[in-house]
């Protein structure tokens, strides 16, 4: 389903109506090259728009004009996030925060707020954008002032609306994007107004209305031509065809993706980076809902182009700003040099034995000094590399985590659908057969497709990243043991009330763990004969898991030798590094220790992509 997301950002070249005026920059000069910034930036240039920024730059008083230094930096982030440079959009942005709350001013640290939640949005991170978002939000005044455009309260609104869809929470994302679009009306701004039944569209797919989506997606459509918008545009043309799959209407669709790619290439110097991957990914998608796997590859293969393209920008700036340290490091140790020299010639010149004493202190204390400095500014490169590498790995495993999500999903939708199918004939067929052996087959057909479907919901759910705590996977075990034990008559009593570490599993830990109380169970029902089955789970150092049936028990040889089963657990639980017992006369018990150590979730990096679902 589509849910790409493009940001809502300060793109028109006034300030809103409901926003008021504050008087221009004195300064002519400066004023009309800020007009000229926010024209180049309404047209995508972002060549140009560069070009000017970094001119006023050059011209202005760092020190002295902390508003206008604002207002550079603030666009320049804006024009950085659209050709998918988000480090050195940050780095701008960090500085615009400290100059916003120099100048007191709530209206532009709310929207440094909004610009930082557009960012971690962009690198998959929508759980991370929301605080930004709210932030932006109790930030932004009642009466909001500026003197040239920025963030204003549709943005807000339609950004948290569109976060908030992908996340699933999609009552308060409702809320949030019809107040976007009131707000975007009541200030005159088309491009929010696009934006606003853009994201509506997104949420009605979300929402499985695929007929309002359409209108919504028109709509969008609609303003952006009118308003000459081609970045949101190519969003609602795609938005669209992807609503006509869901409908049914699969010529429609791809009559609709054909003209978007028209579009895209029409205006392509019109849209951003950041779009065209958007659009290529969910173009690949739509082309291969509708069986045209050529277009599907193709654009496929553009979006990783893209997407590798923007990477290798970061991956160039983060080493830039190393060689940029690296040279005011030589600058340094050159200045070192000529003031050591001068100190040295003065030496050479004095006279007396007490003149050379004083002279050689402060010649030993300049050394030191600069020594001090030196070890300090080596220090600091060294964490900004390590800072640097950090943000890396950060983008590699939101990478993977992106990728593995994705398997998972297409996993759902199309082996899943094709194996729900496959049960579903098998079903109906049943029905109407009354050849025993043939009735036989099916129902050996119809078991063993559902048994791959729960094997295949297993593993999505042990790829899901979203549910990857320690409680997750006790509620998930758990619920999976009551319903397989009442399916098969058996009166099951489960313990696991907790309470839980707040920890993060891996997924091979998760997936052992259910995997070997899943063979419990099925040697329970397959060979016990039990009554009753008691799963107790409880934290003591580590999990502790005991299975205890009812049943005819288990000969100790057996379970000193045990059979394939057995085998199993003992090796998922060796990998563990955890212990394992098994015994029982009356009745079989098997009783495990894993001694887990995962991860605290508030360090994690979530991926954007909302995760696969599971049922």
């Amino acid at each position: 389903m589509f849910c790409g997301c493009i940001g809502q950002l300060a793109a028109q070249q006034t300030v809103g109506r409901t926003m008021r005026q504050l008087p221009y920059f004195a300064d002519s000069t400066l004023h009309h090259t800020l007009q000229r910034i926010l024209v180049e930036m309404d047209a995508f240039s972002a060549e140009r728009s560069m070009d000017l920024i970094g001119d006023a730059l050059l011209r202005i008083d760092h020190d002295r004009d902390t508003e206008a230094l604002y207002y550079l930096l603030s666009y320049r982030a804006e024009v950085l996030y659209y050709e998918g440079l988000f480090n050195d959009a940050m780095r701008d942005l960090d500085r615009c925060m400290e100059l916003a709350h120099e100048l007191a001013d709530s209206t532009l640290v709310a929207n440094v707020n909004n610009l930082r939640g557009l960012l971690h949005e962009n690198i998959q991170d929508n759980r991370q954008a929301l605080p930004y978002l709210r932030e932006a939000l109790a930030w932004f005044p009642r009466s909001p002032a500026a003197r040239y455009p920025v963030t204003e309260l549709h943005h807000i609104h339609g950004n948290l609306g569109s976060y908030l869809t992908n996340l699933g929470r999609l009552d308060s994302a409702a809320l949030h994007l019809w107040r976007s679009l009131e707000l975007a009306r009541a200030s005159g701004a088309e491009r929010a107004e696009a934006v606003a039944h853009w994201s509506l569209g997104n949420l009605a797919l979300r929402q499985q209305r695929p007929d309002s989506a359409l209108r919504h997606y028109e709509r969008s459509a609609a303003i952006a031509r009118r308003a000459n918008d081609h970045d949101i545009g190519v969003d609602a043309l795609v938005g669209r065809a992807n609503a006509l799959v869901v409908v049914g209407r699969r010529k429609d669709a791809a009559m609709v993706l054909d003209s978007a790619e028209t579009y895209l290439a029409t205006h392509r110097s019109g849209v951003g980076m950041v779009t065209q991957r958007n659009f290529a990914r969910v173009g690949a998608k739509t082309a291969r809902d509708l069986g045209d796997l050529e277009r599907a590859l193709r654009l496929t293969g553009e979006w990783h182009r893209i997407d590798s393209t923007i990477t290798a920008r970061n991956i160039h700036s983060a080493l830039n700003t190393q060689a940029e340290l690296m040279r005011s490091d030589r600058d340094l140790e050159v200045a070192m040099l000529e003031q050591r020299q001068l100190f040295e010639a003065l030496d050479h010149v004095q006279t007396t034995r007490l003149i050379a004493i004083i002279g050689s202190g402060i010649i030993m204390a300049v050394l030191a000094l600069l020594y001090l400095v030196n070890m300090s500014r080596l220090r600091h490169k060294e964490r900004l590399a390590g800072l640097e590498v950090l943000r890396l790995q950060q983008e590699r495993t939101i990478a993977e985590l992106r990728i593995r999500e994705e398997v998972g999903r297409d996993m759902h939708d199309d082996l899943g659908a094709g194996l729900g199918a496959l049960k579903l004939r098998s079903e109906m067929a049943l029905r109407t057969e009354s050849d025993p052996e043939r009735r036989g087959q099916l129902m050996d057909l119809a078991q063993r497709t559902g048994e791959l479907i729960s094997s295949m919901r297993q593993i999505i759910w042990a790829m899901n990243s979203d549910q990857g705590s320690l409680e997750d996977l006790v509620a998930y075990t758990t619920g999976h043991a009551r319903s397989y034990l009442l399916e098969n008559g058996l009166e099951a009593e489960i313990d696991a009330t907790g309470p839980w570490p707040d920890m993060q599993l891996t997924t091979q830990q998760r997936r052992n763990i259910f995997l070997v109380v899943k063979e419990c169970l099925h040697n329970v029902v397959k060979h016990a004969r039990a009554q009753r089955v008691s799963l107790v789970m409880r934290w003591d150092r580590g999990l502790h898991v005991a299975v205890q049936d009812d049943g005819t028990g288990l000969v100790v040889t057996s379970a000193a030798n045990g059979g394939n089963g057995l085998r199993n657990i003992r090796r998922r639980i060796t990998d563990l590094g955890g212990s394992l017992s098994v015994g029982g006369t009356q009745g079989t018990r098997v009783e495990f220790h894993v001694p887990l150590a995962g991860t605290n979730k508030s360090s994690l990096v979530s991926d954007q992509g909302s995760a696969p679902s599971s049922s």
